[in-house]
Protein backbone atom coordinates (compact mmCIF):
# COMPACT_ATOMS: atom_id res chain seq x y z
CA UNK A 1 0.00 0.00 0.00
CA UNK A 2 1.08 3.46 -0.81
CA UNK A 3 2.76 5.92 1.63
CA UNK A 4 0.13 8.39 0.24
CA UNK A 5 -3.07 6.03 0.81
CA UNK A 6 -1.84 5.38 4.51
CA UNK A 7 -1.58 9.01 5.26
CA UNK A 8 -4.89 9.44 3.76
CA UNK A 9 -6.61 6.74 5.88
CA UNK A 10 -4.63 8.11 8.83
CA UNK A 11 -6.08 11.67 8.17
CA UNK A 12 -9.84 10.69 8.00
CA UNK A 13 -9.84 8.51 11.06
CA UNK A 14 -8.28 11.42 12.87
CA UNK A 15 -11.09 13.94 11.01
CA UNK A 16 -13.82 11.55 12.08
CA UNK A 17 -12.56 11.56 15.86
CA UNK A 18 -12.80 15.56 16.02
CA UNK A 19 -16.48 15.69 15.27
CA UNK A 20 -17.49 14.70 18.68
CA UNK A 21 -14.14 16.59 19.87
CA UNK A 22 -14.91 18.65 23.70
CA UNK A 23 -13.17 20.93 25.60
CA UNK A 24 -11.52 20.06 28.62
CA UNK A 25 -10.34 23.02 30.90
CA UNK A 26 -7.67 23.18 33.24
CA UNK A 27 -6.91 25.77 36.19
CA UNK A 28 -7.16 26.80 39.54
CA UNK A 29 -10.70 27.83 39.86
CA UNK A 30 -14.36 27.18 37.89
CA UNK A 31 -12.32 24.39 35.62
CA UNK A 32 -12.38 20.45 34.73
CA UNK A 33 -8.96 19.95 36.27
CA UNK A 34 -6.37 21.37 37.98
CA UNK A 35 -3.40 19.23 37.05
CA UNK A 36 -2.90 19.28 33.05
CA UNK A 37 -1.49 15.02 33.56
CA UNK A 38 -4.69 14.22 34.82
CA UNK A 39 -6.79 16.05 31.65
CA UNK A 40 -4.17 14.42 29.57
CA UNK A 41 -5.22 11.33 30.54
CA UNK A 42 -9.26 11.79 30.36
CA UNK A 43 -8.86 13.11 26.76
CA UNK A 44 -10.42 11.23 24.22
CA UNK A 45 -8.78 11.64 20.47
CA UNK A 46 -10.00 15.13 19.36
CA UNK A 47 -10.24 16.42 22.62
CA UNK A 48 -9.15 19.73 23.41
CA UNK A 49 -6.99 20.56 26.52
CA UNK A 50 -7.18 24.12 27.42
CA UNK A 51 -5.21 25.36 30.09
CA UNK A 52 -5.41 28.84 32.00
CA UNK A 53 -3.21 31.28 32.79
CA UNK A 54 -0.52 29.92 35.83
CA UNK A 55 2.36 27.99 35.91
CA UNK A 56 2.23 24.35 36.45
CA UNK A 57 4.94 21.68 37.01
CA UNK A 58 4.88 19.09 34.50
CA UNK A 59 6.30 16.07 32.92
CA UNK A 60 4.01 15.38 30.44
CA UNK A 61 3.30 11.77 28.48
CA UNK A 62 0.77 12.48 25.35
CA UNK A 63 -0.27 8.51 23.96
CA UNK A 64 -3.68 10.16 22.58
CA UNK A 65 -4.15 10.78 19.23
CA UNK A 66 -5.27 14.21 17.98
CA UNK A 67 -5.28 15.77 21.07
CA UNK A 68 -5.12 19.61 20.96
CA UNK A 69 -3.25 20.97 24.31
CA UNK A 70 -3.70 24.65 24.39
CA UNK A 71 -2.43 27.48 26.16
CA UNK A 72 -5.38 30.38 27.21
CA UNK A 73 -4.08 33.41 28.79
CA UNK A 74 -6.92 33.86 31.00
CA UNK A 75 -6.12 37.65 32.71
CA UNK A 76 -2.36 36.01 34.07
CA UNK A 77 -0.44 36.09 31.01
CA UNK A 78 0.56 32.65 28.46
CA UNK A 79 0.41 29.28 30.77
CA UNK A 80 4.01 28.25 31.99
CA UNK A 81 4.78 24.76 31.73
CA UNK A 82 8.27 24.20 33.97
CA UNK A 83 9.66 21.02 33.99
CA UNK A 84 9.20 18.63 36.77
CA UNK A 85 6.80 16.40 38.69
CA UNK A 86 3.41 17.92 40.01
CA UNK A 87 3.44 15.58 42.25
CA UNK A 88 5.64 13.89 44.67
CA UNK A 89 5.58 9.87 43.18
CA UNK A 90 8.96 9.13 43.23
CA UNK A 91 10.01 7.00 46.26
CA UNK A 92 13.41 7.09 47.76
CA UNK A 93 14.53 4.46 50.15
CA UNK A 94 17.56 5.37 53.09
CA UNK A 95 18.15 4.48 56.56
CA UNK A 96 14.94 2.22 56.41
CA UNK A 97 12.74 4.75 55.73
CA UNK A 98 10.99 5.87 52.42
CA UNK A 99 9.05 9.09 51.34
CA UNK A 100 8.36 10.21 48.29
CA UNK A 101 10.40 12.80 46.43
CA UNK A 102 9.39 15.46 44.09
CA UNK A 103 11.44 15.47 40.65
CA UNK A 104 12.47 18.45 38.65
CA UNK A 105 13.95 19.43 35.64
CA UNK A 106 13.36 16.25 32.86
CA UNK A 107 11.07 17.03 29.70
CA UNK A 108 8.31 18.78 29.88
CA UNK A 109 6.28 17.63 26.98
CA UNK A 110 6.95 14.40 25.14
CA UNK A 111 4.59 13.64 22.17
CA UNK A 112 4.16 9.80 21.76
CA UNK A 113 0.79 10.01 19.49
CA UNK A 114 0.33 10.89 16.29
CA UNK A 115 -1.77 14.52 15.25
CA UNK A 116 -1.27 16.33 18.35
CA UNK A 117 -1.10 19.76 18.59
CA UNK A 118 0.48 21.63 21.44
CA UNK A 119 0.40 25.31 21.53
CA UNK A 120 0.66 28.80 23.26
CA UNK A 121 2.68 28.25 26.13
CA UNK A 122 6.06 29.40 28.01
CA UNK A 123 8.02 26.38 28.63
CA UNK A 124 10.92 26.35 30.88
CA UNK A 125 13.14 24.26 33.88
CA UNK A 126 14.35 22.33 31.09
CA UNK A 127 17.57 20.54 32.49
CA UNK A 128 19.31 17.58 33.68
CA UNK A 129 16.44 15.79 35.91
CA UNK A 130 16.89 15.33 39.58
CA UNK A 131 16.48 12.70 40.57
CA UNK A 132 19.59 11.90 38.09
CA UNK A 133 17.98 9.15 35.36
CA UNK A 134 14.45 9.84 35.53
CA UNK A 135 13.85 11.79 32.24
CA UNK A 136 13.87 11.11 28.40
CA UNK A 137 16.08 8.27 27.21
CA UNK A 138 19.88 9.34 27.21
CA UNK A 139 20.14 9.50 23.32
CA UNK A 140 21.74 12.24 21.08
CA UNK A 141 18.59 14.55 21.84
CA UNK A 142 18.05 14.14 25.42
CA UNK A 143 15.44 15.85 27.98
CA UNK A 144 14.22 18.84 25.75
CA UNK A 145 11.59 21.11 26.09
CA UNK A 146 9.20 19.27 23.67
CA UNK A 147 10.01 15.71 22.42
CA UNK A 148 8.31 13.94 19.52
CA UNK A 149 8.16 10.16 18.61
CA UNK A 150 5.42 10.65 16.26
CA UNK A 151 4.15 12.30 13.16
CA UNK A 152 1.66 14.97 12.08
CA UNK A 153 2.04 16.66 15.33
CA UNK A 154 2.04 20.69 15.69
CA UNK A 155 3.91 22.94 18.00
CA UNK A 156 2.96 26.56 17.86
CA UNK A 157 3.27 30.01 19.29
CA UNK A 158 4.97 28.67 22.37
CA UNK A 159 8.03 30.45 24.18
CA UNK A 160 11.42 28.42 25.88
CA UNK A 161 12.95 30.72 27.67
CA UNK A 162 14.91 30.05 30.67
CA UNK A 163 16.19 25.88 30.01
CA UNK A 164 19.40 24.22 30.16
CA UNK A 165 18.63 21.33 27.46
CA UNK A 166 17.05 22.02 24.03
CA UNK A 167 13.91 23.61 23.55
CA UNK A 168 12.11 20.78 21.15
CA UNK A 169 13.94 17.56 19.68
CA UNK A 170 12.44 15.29 16.90
CA UNK A 171 13.19 11.38 16.93
CA UNK A 172 11.47 9.33 14.20
CA UNK A 173 9.22 11.65 13.73
CA UNK A 174 8.00 12.82 10.49
CA UNK A 175 5.46 15.18 9.28
CA UNK A 176 5.80 17.73 11.72
CA UNK A 177 4.65 21.56 11.93
CA UNK A 178 6.69 23.90 14.07
CA UNK A 179 5.36 27.07 13.54
CA UNK A 180 6.29 30.59 15.29
CA UNK A 181 7.56 29.72 18.29
CA UNK A 182 10.14 31.99 19.99
CA UNK A 183 13.73 29.96 21.61
CA UNK A 184 15.93 31.99 23.36
CA UNK A 185 19.22 31.61 25.79
CA UNK A 186 19.92 27.87 26.05
CA UNK A 187 23.57 27.37 27.32
CA UNK A 188 23.70 22.97 26.37
CA UNK A 189 21.75 22.18 23.77
CA UNK A 190 19.69 23.24 20.54
CA UNK A 191 16.98 25.14 19.56
CA UNK A 192 15.52 22.77 17.67
CA UNK A 193 17.30 18.95 17.13
CA UNK A 194 16.00 16.55 14.55
CA UNK A 195 17.29 12.70 14.16
CA UNK A 196 15.73 10.87 11.44
CA UNK A 197 13.17 12.47 11.22
CA UNK A 198 12.25 13.69 7.52
CA UNK A 199 9.22 15.78 5.81
CA UNK A 200 8.98 18.01 9.01
CA UNK A 201 8.64 21.71 8.17
CA UNK A 202 9.97 24.52 10.39
CA UNK A 203 9.06 28.01 9.94
CA UNK A 204 8.60 31.67 11.03
CA UNK A 205 10.30 31.02 14.58
CA UNK A 206 12.61 33.39 16.15
CA UNK A 207 15.93 31.49 18.07
CA UNK A 208 18.09 33.70 19.45
CA UNK A 209 21.44 33.33 21.80
CA UNK A 210 21.14 29.48 21.99
CA UNK A 211 23.87 27.09 22.13
CA UNK A 212 23.55 25.78 18.52
CA UNK A 213 20.31 26.93 16.38
CA UNK A 214 18.56 23.56 14.32
CA UNK A 215 20.50 20.76 13.73
CA UNK A 216 18.98 18.43 11.37
CA UNK A 217 20.32 14.89 11.33
CA UNK A 218 19.75 11.69 8.74
CA UNK A 219 16.26 13.87 7.88
CA UNK A 220 15.56 14.15 4.45
CA UNK A 221 12.99 16.40 2.62
CA UNK A 222 13.23 18.78 5.63
CA UNK A 223 11.76 22.75 5.32
CA UNK A 224 13.25 25.51 7.66
CA UNK A 225 11.86 28.42 6.27
CA UNK A 226 11.49 31.90 7.36
CA UNK A 227 12.90 31.87 10.83
CA UNK A 228 15.02 34.25 12.31
CA UNK A 229 17.78 32.50 13.89
CA UNK A 230 21.11 34.95 15.63
CA UNK A 231 23.44 34.87 18.32
CA UNK A 232 23.87 31.21 18.46
CA UNK A 233 27.30 29.84 20.60
CA UNK A 234 28.09 28.02 17.90
CA UNK A 235 26.41 27.67 14.37
CA UNK A 236 22.95 28.82 13.12
CA UNK A 237 22.02 25.60 10.74
CA UNK A 238 23.59 22.45 11.20
CA UNK A 239 22.57 19.75 7.92
CA UNK A 240 23.84 16.24 8.55
CA UNK A 241 23.75 13.44 6.05
CA UNK A 242 20.37 15.05 4.93
CA UNK A 243 19.18 14.88 1.18
CA UNK A 244 16.23 17.15 0.11
CA UNK A 245 16.53 20.03 2.12
CA UNK A 246 15.14 23.44 2.31
CA UNK A 247 16.24 26.63 3.41
CA UNK A 248 14.79 29.72 2.39
CA UNK A 249 14.04 33.12 3.78
CA UNK A 250 15.97 32.91 7.12
CA UNK A 251 17.67 35.57 9.00
CA UNK A 252 20.89 33.71 9.83
CA UNK A 253 22.99 36.14 11.98
CA UNK A 254 26.29 37.28 14.41
CA UNK A 255 26.48 33.50 15.17
CA UNK A 256 29.22 31.74 16.81
CA UNK A 257 31.08 34.74 18.82
CA UNK A 258 31.10 33.35 22.15
CA UNK A 259 32.31 29.62 20.72
CA UNK A 260 35.23 28.52 22.53
CA UNK A 261 36.08 26.02 19.30
CA UNK A 262 38.13 27.61 16.25
CA UNK A 263 35.62 27.28 12.93
CA UNK A 264 32.37 27.57 14.71
CA UNK A 265 30.07 30.23 13.43
CA UNK A 266 28.91 29.26 10.56
CA UNK A 267 25.71 30.64 9.09
CA UNK A 268 24.65 27.26 7.99
CA UNK A 269 26.92 23.95 8.12
CA UNK A 270 25.73 21.95 5.19
CA UNK A 271 26.25 17.68 4.47
CA UNK A 272 23.81 16.48 2.06
CA UNK A 273 22.72 16.45 -1.45
CA UNK A 274 19.79 17.92 -3.39
CA UNK A 275 19.01 20.20 -1.42
CA UNK A 276 17.91 24.45 -1.78
CA UNK A 277 19.62 27.23 0.12
CA UNK A 278 17.77 30.03 -1.52
CA UNK A 279 16.44 33.66 -0.73
CA UNK A 280 18.33 33.98 2.75
CA UNK A 281 20.03 37.08 4.53
CA UNK A 282 23.84 35.37 6.16
CA UNK A 283 25.64 38.15 7.79
CA UNK A 284 28.12 39.31 10.14
CA UNK A 285 28.78 35.49 11.27
CA UNK A 286 31.69 34.44 12.65
CA UNK A 287 33.20 31.81 10.39
CA UNK A 288 31.72 30.83 7.08
CA UNK A 289 28.24 32.18 5.79
CA UNK A 290 27.41 28.91 3.94
CA UNK A 291 29.82 25.60 4.50
CA UNK A 292 28.95 22.91 2.46
CA UNK A 293 30.92 19.74 2.83
CA UNK A 294 31.40 16.16 2.15
CA UNK A 295 32.43 12.76 4.50
CA UNK A 296 34.05 9.83 3.16
CA UNK A 297 34.99 11.52 0.13
CA UNK A 298 38.41 9.71 -0.62
CA UNK A 299 36.40 6.51 -0.28
CA UNK A 300 33.79 7.07 -3.04
CA UNK A 301 35.03 6.01 -6.12
CA UNK A 302 32.22 5.98 -8.05
CA UNK A 303 29.72 9.22 -7.02
CA UNK A 304 27.05 9.16 -6.28
CA UNK A 305 27.37 7.89 -2.98
CA UNK A 306 24.56 8.64 -0.61
CA UNK A 307 24.12 11.30 1.87
CA UNK A 308 27.51 11.30 2.98
CA UNK A 309 28.34 12.89 -0.24
CA UNK A 310 26.84 17.02 -1.25
CA UNK A 311 26.19 16.80 -4.76
CA UNK A 312 23.35 18.37 -6.64
CA UNK A 313 22.41 21.17 -4.13
CA UNK A 314 21.66 24.85 -5.54
CA UNK A 315 22.70 27.72 -3.93
CA UNK A 316 20.58 30.63 -5.25
CA UNK A 317 19.78 34.42 -4.57
CA UNK A 318 20.98 35.01 -1.27
CA UNK A 319 22.41 37.84 0.26
CA UNK A 320 25.72 36.97 2.01
CA UNK A 321 27.51 39.86 3.96
CA UNK A 322 29.73 40.48 6.55
CA UNK A 323 30.96 36.71 7.43
CA UNK A 324 34.69 36.12 9.13
CA UNK A 325 35.45 33.82 6.82
CA UNK A 326 34.30 32.80 3.01
CA UNK A 327 30.44 34.15 2.01
CA UNK A 328 30.22 30.67 0.87
CA UNK A 329 32.72 27.28 0.66
CA UNK A 330 32.41 24.12 -0.98
CA UNK A 331 35.17 21.39 -0.13
CA UNK A 332 34.81 17.73 -1.56
CA UNK A 333 31.72 18.10 -3.03
CA UNK A 334 30.46 18.32 -6.81
CA UNK A 335 27.96 19.10 -9.32
CA UNK A 336 26.20 21.69 -7.09
CA UNK A 337 25.40 25.46 -8.52
CA UNK A 338 26.12 28.82 -7.21
CA UNK A 339 23.83 31.30 -8.62
CA UNK A 340 22.55 34.98 -8.11
CA UNK A 341 23.67 35.56 -4.63
CA UNK A 342 24.58 38.98 -3.41
CA UNK A 343 27.96 38.20 -1.44
CA UNK A 344 29.78 41.18 -0.13
CA UNK A 345 32.22 42.65 2.44
CA UNK A 346 33.15 39.31 3.92
CA UNK A 347 36.36 38.31 5.39
CA UNK A 348 37.59 35.53 3.41
CA UNK A 349 37.02 34.99 -0.22
CA UNK A 350 33.64 35.49 -1.68
CA UNK A 351 33.20 31.89 -3.06
CA UNK A 352 35.62 28.92 -2.06
CA UNK A 353 35.53 25.40 -4.31
CA UNK A 354 38.16 23.49 -2.10
CA UNK A 355 38.52 19.57 -3.80
CA UNK A 356 35.26 20.29 -5.49
CA UNK A 357 34.69 19.04 -9.07
CA UNK A 358 32.43 19.99 -12.02
CA UNK A 359 30.29 22.71 -9.88
CA UNK A 360 28.99 25.81 -11.12
CA UNK A 361 29.12 29.98 -9.85
CA UNK A 362 26.97 31.90 -12.17
CA UNK A 363 25.39 35.06 -12.21
CA UNK A 364 26.82 36.26 -8.68
CA UNK A 365 27.51 40.13 -7.66
CA UNK A 366 30.89 39.64 -5.41
CA UNK A 367 32.61 42.42 -3.74
CA UNK A 368 34.95 43.43 -0.86
CA UNK A 369 36.62 40.02 0.09
CA UNK A 370 39.36 38.81 -0.26
CA UNK A 371 39.52 36.47 -3.44
CA UNK A 372 36.15 36.95 -5.53
CA UNK A 373 35.90 33.83 -6.72
CA UNK A 374 38.63 30.77 -5.79
CA UNK A 375 38.71 27.48 -6.97
CA UNK A 376 41.66 24.91 -5.30
CA UNK A 377 42.21 21.74 -7.31
CA UNK A 378 38.26 21.95 -8.34
CA UNK A 379 38.58 20.41 -11.63
CA UNK A 380 36.02 21.03 -14.46
CA UNK A 381 33.95 23.71 -12.26
CA UNK A 382 32.20 26.96 -14.34
CA UNK A 383 32.68 29.58 -13.56
CA UNK A 384 30.15 32.50 -15.46
CA UNK A 385 28.77 35.42 -16.25
CA UNK A 386 29.66 36.91 -12.40
CA UNK A 387 29.95 40.24 -11.33
CA UNK A 388 33.10 40.98 -8.95
CA UNK A 389 34.40 44.42 -7.55
CA UNK A 390 36.98 45.80 -5.27
CA UNK A 391 37.92 42.68 -3.46
CA UNK A 392 41.63 42.77 -1.66
CA UNK A 393 43.48 40.30 -3.88
CA UNK A 394 42.59 38.18 -7.34
CA UNK A 395 39.09 38.36 -9.26
CA UNK A 396 38.81 34.71 -10.13
CA UNK A 397 42.20 32.75 -8.87
CA UNK A 398 42.00 29.23 -10.45
CA UNK A 399 44.70 27.17 -8.37
CA UNK A 400 46.61 23.81 -9.44
CA UNK A 401 43.19 23.00 -11.33
CA UNK A 402 42.35 21.14 -14.79
CA UNK A 403 39.58 21.76 -17.49
CA UNK A 404 37.48 24.74 -15.53
CA UNK A 405 36.36 27.64 -17.25
CA UNK A 406 35.73 31.50 -16.62
CA UNK A 407 33.41 32.85 -18.96
CA UNK A 408 31.74 36.31 -19.63
CA UNK A 409 33.00 37.30 -16.19
CA UNK A 410 32.80 41.45 -15.05
CA UNK A 411 35.77 42.24 -13.04
CA UNK A 412 36.29 45.69 -12.04
CA UNK A 413 38.76 47.39 -9.23
CA UNK A 414 40.47 44.34 -8.18
CA UNK A 415 44.59 44.00 -8.08
CA UNK A 416 44.93 40.94 -10.45
CA UNK A 417 41.12 40.59 -12.62
CA UNK A 418 42.02 36.27 -13.24
CA UNK A 419 44.97 34.08 -12.04
CA UNK A 420 46.00 30.91 -13.06
CA UNK A 421 48.26 29.26 -10.51
CA UNK A 422 50.44 26.26 -10.21
CA UNK A 423 49.86 24.22 -13.15
CA UNK A 424 46.33 24.66 -14.27
CA UNK A 425 45.89 22.79 -17.13
CA UNK A 426 43.02 22.17 -19.65
CA UNK A 427 41.62 26.43 -18.17
CA UNK A 428 39.49 27.80 -20.89
CA UNK A 429 39.04 32.17 -20.38
CA UNK A 430 36.89 33.40 -22.22
CA UNK A 431 34.60 36.46 -22.73
CA UNK A 432 35.60 38.29 -19.70
CA UNK A 433 36.06 41.90 -19.32
CA UNK A 434 39.21 42.92 -16.85
CA UNK A 435 38.90 46.99 -16.02
CA UNK A 436 41.29 48.47 -13.64
CA UNK A 437 43.36 46.09 -12.18
CA UNK A 438 46.91 46.16 -11.61
CA UNK A 439 47.23 42.85 -13.66
CA UNK A 440 44.40 41.92 -16.15
CA UNK A 441 44.71 38.39 -15.81
CA UNK A 442 48.07 36.48 -15.28
CA UNK A 443 49.12 33.17 -15.88
CA UNK A 444 52.46 31.76 -13.84
CA UNK A 445 53.37 28.56 -12.09
CA UNK A 446 53.93 26.31 -14.94
CA UNK A 447 50.00 26.86 -16.38
CA UNK A 448 50.38 25.13 -19.70
CA UNK A 449 47.79 23.96 -22.34
CA UNK A 450 44.86 26.69 -21.24
CA UNK A 451 42.86 28.75 -23.55
CA UNK A 452 42.49 32.66 -23.41
CA UNK A 453 39.90 33.73 -26.20
CA UNK A 454 37.77 36.73 -26.54
CA UNK A 455 38.53 38.84 -23.38
CA UNK A 456 38.52 42.21 -23.15
CA UNK A 457 41.19 43.97 -20.75
CA UNK A 458 41.44 47.32 -20.38
CA UNK A 459 42.67 50.02 -18.13
CA UNK A 460 45.17 48.08 -16.37
CA UNK A 461 48.87 48.86 -15.25
CA UNK A 462 49.34 45.32 -17.18
CA UNK A 463 46.81 43.60 -19.46
CA UNK A 464 47.99 40.02 -19.69
CA UNK A 465 51.47 39.13 -17.13
CA UNK A 466 53.19 34.95 -18.65
CA UNK A 467 55.52 34.01 -15.63
CA UNK A 468 56.19 30.34 -15.72
CA UNK A 469 53.48 29.91 -18.51
CA UNK A 470 54.36 27.58 -21.68
CA UNK A 471 51.95 25.90 -24.52
CA UNK A 472 49.21 28.54 -23.93
CA UNK A 473 46.88 29.34 -26.70
CA UNK A 474 45.77 33.41 -26.59
CA UNK A 475 43.78 34.64 -29.72
CA UNK A 476 41.17 36.91 -29.63
CA UNK A 477 41.26 39.16 -27.14
CA UNK A 478 41.20 43.01 -27.11
CA UNK A 479 43.91 44.05 -24.89
CA UNK A 480 44.05 47.91 -24.96
CA UNK A 481 44.06 51.18 -23.41
CA UNK A 482 46.63 49.81 -20.26
CA UNK A 483 49.77 51.01 -19.76
CA UNK A 484 51.84 47.94 -20.43
CA UNK A 485 49.80 45.76 -22.85
CA UNK A 486 51.32 42.50 -22.65
CA UNK A 487 54.54 40.87 -20.21
CA UNK A 488 56.64 37.24 -20.22
CA UNK A 489 59.46 37.06 -18.77
CA UNK A 490 62.25 34.51 -19.55
CA UNK A 491 60.67 31.03 -18.29
CA UNK A 492 57.43 31.17 -20.66
CA UNK A 493 57.69 29.20 -23.67
CA UNK A 494 55.86 28.02 -26.49
CA UNK A 495 52.85 30.03 -25.98
CA UNK A 496 50.60 31.35 -28.78
CA UNK A 497 49.81 34.85 -29.50
CA UNK A 498 47.27 35.49 -32.47
CA UNK A 499 44.40 37.97 -33.48
CA UNK A 500 44.45 40.17 -30.91
CA UNK A 501 44.00 44.02 -30.35
CA UNK A 502 47.37 45.04 -28.42
CA UNK A 503 46.50 48.45 -29.59
CA UNK A 504 46.55 51.83 -27.76
CA UNK A 505 48.64 50.81 -24.76
CA UNK A 506 51.57 52.82 -22.74
CA UNK A 507 53.77 50.07 -24.33
CA UNK A 508 52.70 46.91 -26.20
CA UNK A 509 54.57 44.61 -25.35
CA UNK A 510 57.33 43.13 -23.47
CA UNK A 511 58.78 39.27 -23.87
CA UNK A 512 61.89 37.79 -22.49
CA UNK A 513 60.47 34.54 -23.12
CA UNK A 514 60.27 32.11 -26.57
CA UNK A 515 56.52 32.76 -27.90
CA UNK A 516 55.00 32.76 -31.02
CA UNK A 517 53.35 35.58 -32.12
CA UNK A 518 51.74 34.62 -35.99
CA UNK A 519 50.75 31.95 -37.39
CA UNK A 520 52.30 32.02 -40.37
CA UNK A 521 50.06 34.48 -42.27
CA UNK A 522 48.67 36.19 -39.46
CA UNK A 523 49.75 38.04 -36.41
CA UNK A 524 48.05 40.28 -34.19
CA UNK A 525 47.13 43.68 -34.42
CA UNK A 526 49.49 46.58 -32.49
CA UNK A 527 49.33 50.35 -33.91
CA UNK A 528 47.00 51.83 -36.29
CA UNK A 529 49.44 54.04 -37.02
CA UNK A 530 52.77 52.56 -37.63
CA UNK A 531 51.37 49.75 -40.30
CA UNK A 532 51.64 50.09 -44.43
CA UNK A 533 49.74 47.41 -46.02
CA UNK A 534 50.23 48.40 -49.24
CA UNK A 535 48.36 45.22 -51.13
CA UNK A 536 45.47 45.61 -48.86
CA UNK A 537 45.65 42.45 -47.10
CA UNK A 538 45.23 43.21 -43.38
CA UNK A 539 48.88 42.49 -42.93
CA UNK A 540 51.69 44.57 -42.64
CA UNK A 541 54.54 44.51 -45.54
CA UNK A 542 56.88 43.83 -42.52
CA UNK A 543 57.70 41.88 -39.34
CA UNK A 544 57.01 43.71 -35.45
CA UNK A 545 59.67 43.29 -32.94
CA UNK A 546 58.82 42.83 -29.27
CA UNK A 547 60.84 44.27 -26.90
CA UNK A 548 62.66 42.30 -24.25
CA UNK A 549 64.04 39.41 -26.19
CA UNK A 550 64.32 37.41 -29.71
CA UNK A 551 60.16 37.38 -30.62
CA UNK A 552 58.82 39.09 -33.62
CA UNK A 553 55.53 38.99 -34.88
CA UNK A 554 55.94 38.55 -38.56
CA UNK A 555 52.62 39.14 -39.67
CA UNK A 556 51.39 42.21 -37.80
CA UNK A 557 47.66 42.95 -38.59
CA UNK A 558 46.77 46.09 -40.35
CA UNK A 559 43.54 46.24 -38.73
CA UNK A 560 41.65 44.52 -35.97
CA UNK A 561 40.45 40.93 -36.99
CA UNK A 562 36.76 41.17 -38.00
CA UNK A 563 36.76 44.66 -39.03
Amino acid sequence: MSRFIIETIIMVIAFSCLSQASTITVGEKGCDFYRIEAAIDAADPGDVVEVHSGEYLVNLNITTPSVVLRGNDTGGGMPVLRAGSSTADIESESAGLTEMVQRSGGTAVAIRADFVTVENFVITGVTWPVPYGTGEHNDLIGNAGIRVYSDFNKIINNTFEGNDLSAIGLWNASNNQIFGNTIRDIPYGYGMILYNSPYNNIEKNVLFHNDWGIEISKSDSTAIKENEIRESINDGILVYESNFTMITENIISRNGFESEFEGNGKGICFQGSEGLIANNVISFNRDQGVYVQSIFWEYCSEPPCGAEESFGNLIINNRIQGNGEDGIRLEKTWNNQIWDNNITSNHGNGISFLLSNNNTAEMNNVSKSDHGIYLDRSNFTKVSNNTITEVEKTGIRIWSTIGASAQNNTLVDDPVGIALEESCTGILLARNNVTNSTEGVNLSGGSSDNQLRDNRVRSCRTGLVLAGASRNVIVGNEIVENLLGLLADASSSGNSITGNDLSNNGEAARDEGDNRYDDGSRGNFWDPDACDDADGDGVCEGPRTIPGGKNADGFPLARPLGL
